[in-house]
């Protein structure tokens, strides 16, 4: 359900008490959807906190439209501070202040990669990260006194893609174990042409603990934004199936296995199978 990803977003643990949240990093390639998803988190969470509690939502450049079209709770809307610091010397800035005057239940950084690119050196890139974790923290802390907490929300290119530093992705690989990657799939035409086509984009998530689940979204060309679940292939299921392949199929499947083997002895984040991989 939709409920479900958002949560996922949300920092929501299943079975956990309402004071943990876990911290989780969304990446995919460009125009994957990942601000449109942040912007919804943003909007959900303004939503449901009890004022004076509001949600912090930073990116480099202000955003160049809304995500959701139409429905949009004017109410929540004004609990969301949008602050847009160009460069990582900035945002440090901003942190600090932001820990003597705020206390938002969700903080979310889009294009975190660019923050990162503009870091001196991987020391200070590092400092950034923990600063945000420290940052959240803090608010959690001031939160804990009505059993609730702040949740930390970022999005990033994924690892290579239009010459992007693996190394980025390494910094925050340390402190986001939750992570959930973009894959856009083929678009929808959607009647006359004119309309525009919808654009699909299936949303993996992984977070230690918990099995990975799967959600297809759709972005219609309004704006607005679906989501619908993906049912998990066990290993017995995946298992029927290869039973049942022609020889031909079964023969892809098999090249596809070697090309993820040979993507792992190569330490390459992100396979050409399209499922992230983890660096050996």
């Amino acid at each position: 359900m939709a409920g479900a990803l958002l949560s996922a977003l949300l920092g929501v643990v299943p079975g956990a008490a309402s004071q943990q949240r876990r911290p989780l990093v969304v990446l995919g390639p460009e125009a994957s959807g990942r601000s449109a998803l942040l912007f919804r988190a943003a909007l959900l969470a303004s939503g449901v906190a009890a004022a004076p509690a509001s949600v912090m939502f930073l990116a480099p450049r202000p955003l160049q439209r809304l995500p959701c079209a139409g429905g949009l709770d004017a109410v929540a809307m004004q609990r969301i501070q949008f602050l847009y610091p160009p460069s990582s010397q900035l945002l440090f800035q901003v942190l600090a202040n932001l820990q003597q005057t705020s206390c938002p239940i969700l903080v979310v950084v889009d294009g975190l990669e660019e923050y990162l690119k503009s870091c001196p050196g991987p020391s200070v890139a590092a400092q950034l990260v923990a600063l945000l974790l420290d940052t959240v923290n803090h608010f959690s802390q001031k939160l804990s006194r009505v059993s609730s907490a702040c949740q930390l929300l970022v999005s990033m290119k994924s690892p290579g893609e239009a010459g992007e530093d693996g190394g980025h992705f390494s910094t925050v690989e340390r402190y986001f174990q939750a992570q959930m990657w973009l894959h856009p799939e083929a678009e929808e035409s959607v009647g006359p042409a004119s309309h525009g086509a919808t654009k699909v984009v299936r949303a993996h998530l992984s977070q230690p603990g918990s099995q990975d689940r799967e959600w297809l979204l759709r972005f219609e060309p309004e704006g607005q934004m679906k989501i619908s679940p993906l049912p998990c292939k066990s290993e017995d299921s995946r298992g029927a199936a290869a039973q049942n392949d022609t020889p031909a199929e079964a023969e892809a499947q098999k090249l596809a296995t070697w090309e993820c083997l040979w993507c792992c002895c190569k330490k390459v984040l992100h396979c050409v199978c399209g499922r992230p991989q983890t660096a050996l």
